[in-house]
């Protein structure tokens, strides 16, 4: 009995731990002024992301007279790439759900948090809060969905937003808004497949659930890949700190901000602000990005001529940037390409006939594949046909079969007057900056200004590629590391990229497993991720340095010898989670608030309209008519305003607020089941009709079904039997003297199902003869 009780109450104590992971957030700030809240989804083809960030109520910080510039210190770039500490992982013992402290995660984070106690950080645009656990994924993605759409609120909706209840206080979910945007998955699939997605979806909310979602179009759609890129920008730089401190990143040439290259399995997103020329040049092909900074609280040094009430007027920030998503140059998809390269060459190096859209399925020996390591074979289907590849375990040639990819492509087409023509070249460390990709349409970098970082795939790729050195360095202690290590751990550096690379795509399958052993076994990778992962770091040496033209450190020459910027940095975690282009999303939401509340607040000081500020937002330079605004679109209600909550109100509950424990949904959930409800339907009309028959009607029936199925056996034995002979007669039951059968009941016959037969000698077949019990052998 003990023990049983010890037991219950360990189990009560895990719930209650459990339960404590999602805490709900504060409704109020430490001033007593209310939170805001968004929940933002990003709808990915492998799943979906839900994020909750939080942000001071512009209303209520401007009335109260708030200094809304004085926040503590904890937005910043806390994870980056690092090649002394290639083991990182082993030792990162953050949980994306088991904490609750605010972007800090680790003992180092809480001793540098109440370091930093008590110290304040001027910002110039809004503070977006996000604690790790405000965060949730969920298997698969809504584009799987295609074939039952109608299956899409139940199955994943339900199950993804039971987090966000959870965060957002239950009386703010009415005036919180909620943003589904669609990424890769949903774009591949044809229009009417997402239409009918994307009317379940907000259907199923607006019917459903109680968050504020007051027009479809604007709030569950599926955007662009430049737009994904603009908000993955507007991320990179508010985590950076680029926006509050440009002076602290400034490059040269008035330019403070970082690029963004996030490499995806579909596509990759390549978006920087131009230098000034290049803006000139490429004006109708940028975005313009519009902003505004935070009101700040008036002192005495301020002009009383850009004072309104307390505050001074925001100062306006535009920003044009160039955004493009590359498709087809995600990881996956240039690998399927890099595989069809490789059998179209196979092909034709060995003569093989047929044309080359049906050729494939002749194909009986592997495709050689020099980026596979050597004894490993895989299949893909090429032109819907499965081929095989055997590996060779070949750097050079592996670079050299990739550039196909990049040279025939639609980036790199029509344009034999272009610079991407011109400087295209194959892999060559001798040989010139190569930049396929780039042409007269795509603004030039400028590598003494442009820096950039890269995210997703680029991370994963070259930590995983890092880790496979022979002898990887100990880790030294945090306290011992110098400043100088320090800068070097946040660069990308060619050389140890190129070296590690070509070591790893020499190995043979054996020794790959064989340092893949070595590793813990939570780090240990996938065999095929394993067989891979030669490909995919020859890949971003390929797409950067022949498909962009980044410079080559240690080989080109450097434009800026400044070791305080380079070229390009990798980081896995900003802001204390992993990079998510959702924070860019609120940004903007959160930023066109304020500037709403603060033209209210001019109003409500008797100053005319004309000293209204523009809202924030962004247009396409080529379509500046059409100008998308950071929050609410014109004609749409903003979100209602925040209204006290009445001690012990009653608020409605859904069943989606009790789900949290619901997760990936299996394939089985989400296609259409017709056949198995037609097969259920059937049954169920069977087992009324037997029951309608009654009991003499059921044996009746049994009957029947028997003696049917008895004379279709006897005829299929007769046929099979008729078919074996070679003269085409059946074979005769035995028979005693008297010419009657014998035995009838032994040979399995009955009277009623015995024919007459023609006398045939047959009858003294040995094969057919019926011996007595009693005689002997």
């Amino acid at each position: 009995m003990v023990s049983q009780l010890k037991s219950k109450r360990l189990a009560e104590t895990r719930d209650e731990k459990k339960e404590k992971k999602i805490k709900t957030g504060p409704l109020k700030s430490e001033e007593g002024i209310p939170y805001d809240y968004i929940v933002i989804v990003d709808s990915g083809s492998g799943g979906s992301r839900v994020f909750v960030y939080n942000w001071l109520n512009p209303y209520h910080a401007l009335q109260q007279g708030h200094d809304m510039a004085q926040h503590a210190k904890s937005l910043t770039l806390v994870k980056k790439f690092s090649f002394d500490e290639r083991d990182s992982k082993e030792n990162d013992s953050e949980s994306e759900s088991d904490s609750d402290s605010e972007n800090e995660s680790g003992e180092d984070n809480k001793q540098n948090k109440n370091k930093n106690k008590g110290e304040f950080n001027n910002i110039k645009f809004p503070k977006i809060g996000l604690k790790k656990n405000w965060h949730r994924k969920i298997s698969p993605g809504v584009s799987s969905f295609n074939l039952s759409p109608q299956k899409v609120g139940n199955r994943h909706i339900k199950n993804l937003l039971s987090l966000a209840s959870k965060v957002v206080p239950k009386s703010e979910h009415t005036r919180t808004p909620i943003f589904l945007h669609s990424t890769a998955g949903m774009r591949l699939l044809p229009p009417n497949e997402q239409s009918y997605i994307l009317e379940n979806i907000c259907s199923y909310i607006q019917y459903n659930l109680d968050f504020y979602i007051p027009d479809c179009a604007t709030h569950i759609n599926v955007i662009d890949g430049d737009i994904e890129g603009l908000y993955g920008w507007l991320s990179i730089n508010y985590l950076i700190d680029s926006f509050d401190h440009p002076g602290k990143h400034a490059h040269g040439k008035n330019h403070t901000t970082y690029g963004l290259l996030d490499m995806g399995g579909a596509s990759t997103q390549v978006v920087f602000q131009p230098n000034s020329t290049e803006v000139d040049e490429h004006s109708n092909n940028l975005y313009k990005i519009h902003l505004s900074e935070l009101p700040l609280l008036q002192n005495g040094s301020f002009n009383t001529n850009n004072i309104i009430g307390n505050y001074t007027v925001p100062v306006s920030k535009d920003y044009n940037i160039y955004s493009d998503s590359f498709l087809g140059f995600g990881m996956y998809q240039a690998h399927n390409r890099y595989l069809s390269f490789l059998t179209e060459k196979f092909r034709k190096d060995n003569d093989l006939d047929g044309e080359a859209g049906n050729f494939y399925s002749s194909i009986t020996t592997p495709v050689p594949d020099p980026c596979l390591p050597k004894g490993y074979t895989i299949s893909n289907k090429i032109n819907d046909v499965n081929v095989d590849f055997i590996g060779e375990s070949n750097f050079e040639k592996c670079l050299e079969s990739i550039f196909p990819v990049l040279v025939n492509t639609t980036h790199s087409a029509g344009n034999t007057n272009g610079k991407g023509s011109e400087n295209c070249k194959q892999y060559n460390a001798g040989d010139q900056v190569s930049s396929c990709l780039l042409n007269d349409l795509i603004p030039s970098f400028d590598f003494d200004v442009n820096h950039f970082v890269g995210v997703s795939g680029y991370w994963d790729a070259l930590t995983h590629l890092l880790s496979y050195e022979s002898r990887l360095p100990k880790r030294k202690d945090k306290n011992q590391k110098s400043n100088q290590d320090s800068k070097n751990q946040e660069s990308y550096d060619y050389n140890v990229i190129y070296k590690q690379t070509s070591k790893l795509c020499s190995q043979s399958l054996s020794q790959l497993f064989e340092l893949n052993n070595v590793k813990p076994e939570k780090l240990r990778l996938s065999e095929s991720d394993l067989s891979e992962l030669c490909f995919k770091s020859s890949w971003i040496l390929n797409f950067l340095h022949l498909g962009l033209g980044f410079p080559r450190f240690g080989i080109d020459e450097i434009p800026n010898k400044d070791n305080q910027f380079k070229s390009l940095q990798l980081a896995e975690k900003l802001g204390g989670s992993k990079f998510s282009w959702t924070l860019g999303r609120a940004l903007l939401y959160a930023n066109d608030e304020y500037v709403q509340a603060f033209n209210n607040y001019t109003t409500d000081n008797n100053l005319p309209p004309s000293s209204l500020l523009q809202r924030p937002g962004y247009y396409y330079t080529a379509v500046s008519s059409v100008f998308h605004y950071g929050a609410e679109q014109s004609g749409i209600s903003p979100r209602p305003q925040y209204t006290e909550p009445v001690a012990g109100a009653k608020y409605p509950q859904f069943d989606y607020e009790t789900d949290l424990d619901n997760g990936d949904v299996l394939k089985w959930y989400v296609q259409p089941h017709r056949w198995y409800g037609i097969a259920v339907l059937m049954s169920l009309l069977g087992i009324i009709v037997w029951l309608m028959l009654g009991e003499t009607g059921r044996k009746s029936l049994v009957n029947k079904i028997r003696l049917k199925t008895r004379n279709g056996i006897y005829k299929v034995n007769d046929l099979f039997k008729k078919n074996k002979s070679s003269n085409g007669i059946y074979s005769r039951v035995p028979t005693d003297s008297n010419q009657h059968p014998t035995d009838l009941e032994v040979a399995g016959y009955e009277l009623n199902n015995m024919g007459s037969r023609e006398s045939s000698n047959e009858s003294q077949d040995p094969t057919f003869k019926i011996e007595s019990d009693d005689e002997s052998n």
